[in-house]
């Protein structure tokens, strides 16, 4: 009957079920597990984050957890807490686990003692690695009072009290034992009839060799007392024994490693100087192998939508990145307007200042004044809205809060479903359209007319953020389980502050003005180096503190710069007069600087007046630098010490006090007459005619010192002169 039915089948069907089978087969069954690294040392602050890792991943939707493992040692490191009553409160927590139908798995692999045993007893089963040891609860100098001892001998139960106990008092004497058929081991002591709790166990041999002190088990030695039920030497081998599912590994946000804080300021303008920053920052605390980040958010209202956006993303690749594990948790004690919101958003957790409603607590969020002004003055909204919903869904924050931030007719309510319990966000439209499928309204989040605000309270029922009651960081630590002293605060380095420096507008402009000055006095009067040098270095760090705001718009500036000093370079030396390359090059010497001091192409009104702004700033700062350049060139050979500056040669020292720069009138008399360089003219230089020392000009040649040339042009006092 068999061989008719598959000889009856067509080769097709005989090839689809031939290929499927093995497919089938190859498929392997995985069970939906979550990997808690417990940090030493367990306390109030670990514990909740436990607890709230823990139950948020089973009250994930499309999640059901069957496996916890509890990872007590990070990095393989040694874990002992003194507190008995902390790691007694994590014990209890993981036996309500087995008692709900999960099952805690303990990985020990390191030196594991102290109070930290008693949670590691409490699960279930007990995996060691070759390196592990477990053991040493108490020593002669820090004995475990007695009821402590009955807390141990309750959670061990009776089938593994007796090792247990060895950890914690060295006059247990462990003998093997029967008890419901089971072999077991237990203190000699306890079968002297006195404890019922004893009355079925039997001895079934002699006194088993311990430590004379008390026990520090290894992996064998708590596999021979049954207390570990296996040895596995990674995460890897734990997941792989357990079959658990690829999610249950990335829900261990710093993938079994020790908590290395940081706390890092994210303050004044959101800009791209602001990403700069908090790049740099985070490089660095990458670099110091720091994992757990604290973000302090506290910026001012308004800022460049693009660098809210980019800031963002640099946080999620942060979180994201599977090559360096990372935790980032943003703080906000206070007000975080408009575009703050985007770098708290791309934070993994949030917690806020809870302080007295409404008016104290932190809020985050808010867009009334961003989007509120004049059509010339507000931002993008679209864009920040479209921006934003990107950001939430990177994150798994609902979209639905997003659009209530930017549309004031929007009514959000909570809906709950009457036959499953489930409860979701809808817009009020959406709720009453599912009214048949059981859903009911159970709450307004936001009423028609006005923005939504997240602030504490709100963001805590909406499941947002965490909320504390104190603006302290310190709170925030303690939340986590994290000392103070152990967070190291990150602060701009210097050059971060030096470039903020420089940034003033009052000090770019002297920059420009002194470099502008500088270069104009080299041109005018060849030899002088300092005014060179000095125009130079302001430039320098004029374009340098630039790099640090304005993105790629800098690269452009600086080009644009050096191709304005070219051109003006040509019309100086090559092309005398002033012409197109002339004009072109102040154009575009001013061009660069402008461009130098924006950090965004601009959008709106309010951009355009900034940047026509800046243009008329430093257009006037160019002509006053030119001014003073041209003072300075002429008084500078009559100012003691300075007319040192001037590089004359010795044969080109005037040999009378004649003036130099001659009147017009002697200027026109000169027309026509033949003397001598008495300098280099590049194309300015001195010459001599007759026994005076006159300023002159080349029509565009360079004429050595000693070569005769004659007045062909007078303009003014402009004396131009041509080799003879």
């Amino acid at each position: 009957m068999f061989v008719t039915k598959w000889i009856g089948l067509t080769p097709a069907v005989l090839l689809a079920i031939l290929i499927a089978q093995p497919a089938s087969a190859q498929q392997k069954k995985t069970t939906d597990g979550v990997f808690i690294t417990v940090q030493n040392p367990i306390n109030g602050g670990q514990i909740s984050r436990i607890k709230s890792e823990v139950d948020g991943a089973r009250s994930a939707v499309n999640r059901n957890i069957k496996i916890v493992v509890f990872d007590f040692n990070p990095e393989g490191k040694e874990a002992a807490t003194e507190a008995f009553g902390d790691c007694w409160e994590l014990a209890k927590y993981i036996r309500n686990l087995r008692d709900n139908g999960v099952m805690p798995v303990a990985f020990v692999h390191g030196k594991t003692t102290r109070h930290t045993v008693l949670p590691v007893i409490a699960c279930e089963q007990l995996v060691m690695s070759s390196s592990a040891q477990i053991g040493e609860v108490g020593t002669k100098d820090r004995p475990v009072d007695q009821n402590d001892q009955r807390t141990y001998q309750e959670v061990a139960g009776i089938t593994r009290a007796g090792p247990v106990m060895k950890m914690i008092d060295p006059s247990v004497r462990l003998v093997p034992a029967q008890s419901n058929g089971v072999r077991i081991f237990v203190d000699e002591r306890k079968l002297d009839g006195k404890d019922p709790a004893y009355a079925g166990v039997v001895r079934a041999g002699n006194q088993v060799p311990t430590a004379a002190g008390v026990e520090l088990y290894n992996v064998e030695r708590a596999q021979q007392f049954k207390l570990c039920q296996r040895q596995l030497e990674s995460r890897e081998e734990v997941k792989e024994f357990f079959q658990l599912s690829d999610e249950s590994v990335r829900g261990d946000t710093l993938a079994g490693k020790a908590m290395k804080p940081v706390m890092i300021k994210v303050e004044g303008t959101i800009n791209t100087a602001l990403r700069e920053k908090l790049r740099r920052q985070i490089d660095s605390a990458k670099a110091r192998e720091e994992n757990t980040f604290f973000f302090v958010i506290e910026t001012t209202t308004g800022g460049d939508p693009a660098a809210a956006r980019g800031i963002a993303d640099d946080l999620i690749a942060l979180g994201n990145d599977q090559d360096y594990r990372a935790r980032t948790i943003a703080f906000i004690p206070g007000k975080a307007p408009d575009l703050a919101i985007f770098p708290a958003f791309a934070c993994q957790e949030i917690v806020m200042y809870k302080g007295p409603a409404p008016e104290g607590e932190a809020v985050v969020g808010d867009f009334d004044t961003m989007l509120g002004g004049t059509n010339g003055r507000r931002m993008n909204a679209e864009a920040i809205h479209r921006n934003l919903e990107e950001v939430a869904e990177k994150t798994g924050r609902s979209k639905l809060v997003v659009e209530g931030l930017f549309d004031k007719n929007m009514v959000i309510v909570r809906a709950r479903n009457k036959e499953t319990a489930d409860t979701m966000l809808m817009t009020k439209a959406d709720r009453e359209a599912q009214a048949g499928k059981g859903w009911v309204q159970d709450g307004v989040v936001k009423d028609a007319g006005m923005l939504l605000k997240l602030t504490a309270s709100k963001a805590k029922d909406l499941r947002i953020a965490k909320t504390i009651d104190n603006k302290d960081i310190v709170e925030v630590y303690a939340l986590y389980g994290i000392d103070a002293k152990d967070v190291r605060s990150s602060e701009p380095s210097w050059l971060d502050d030096f470039a903020t420096f420089l940034r003033q507008t009052s000090v770019s402009i002297l920059l420009v003005i002194i470099g502008i000055a500088g270069l104009v006095l080299e041109l005018k009067a060849p030899g002088l180096i300092v005014p060179g040098v000095i125009a130079a270095i302001c430039f320098v760090l004029f374009f340098w503190a630039q790099t640090q705001l304005g993105g790629q718009l800098i690269y452009l500036a600086i080009m644009l710069f050096l191709l304005g000093l070219a051109l003006l370079g040509i019309e100086i030396f090559l092309l005398p007069g002033f012409g197109v390359a002339g004009v072109s090059g102040i154009l575009l010497i001013l061009a660069g600087l402008v461009l130098a001091g924006i950090d965004k192409a601009p959008e709106s009104t309010e951009d355009w007046m900034s940047l026509i702004g800046k243009m008329l700033r430093y257009g006037l700062t160019m002509a006053g630098a030119v001014v003073l350049a041209f003072i300075l060139s002429r008084f500078l050979p009559k100012i003691p010490y300075a007319n040192r500056l001037m590089l004359v040669p010795p044969e080109d020292k005037p040999e009378d006090e004649s003036s130099p720069l001659p009147g017009v009138d002697s200027a026109v008399a000169l027309l026509g007459q033949v003397g001598t360089a008495t300098s280099m003219l590049r194309p300015a230089g001195m010459a001599k005619f007759g026994d005076r020392y006159v300023d002159v000009v080349t029509e565009g040649d360079f004429i050595p010192p000693g070569t005769p040339i004659q007045v062909v042009e007078v303009e003014g006092t402009r004396i131009v002169v041509k080799r003879v």
